[in-house]
């Protein structure tokens, strides 16, 4: 898994659910758009999901692993 994988998840274990831009926050070495580019890829793969909670608010949440 690439180190910016390897953050997001971290994030999301100690956090628990939080919007996209808290994630971008917390992440200050890596770029929005490299932010974004692993969500997607994350999202698309099932390891997490994206849900639109707002017009451009997004809560980012890891799925179970079984």
């Amino acid at each position: 898994m690439p180190p910016i994988e390897v953050a997001i998840v971290e994030t999301l274990r100690r956090s628990g659910p939080c919007c996209l831009d808290d994630v971008v926050t917390s992440l200050p070495s890596f770029s929005w758009g490299e932010v974004f580019g692993a969500v997607d890829r994350m999202s698309r793969d099932g390891r997490l999901s994206l849900r639109q909670l707002g017009y451009s608010t997004y809560q980012l949440t890891l799925k179970s692993v079984v």
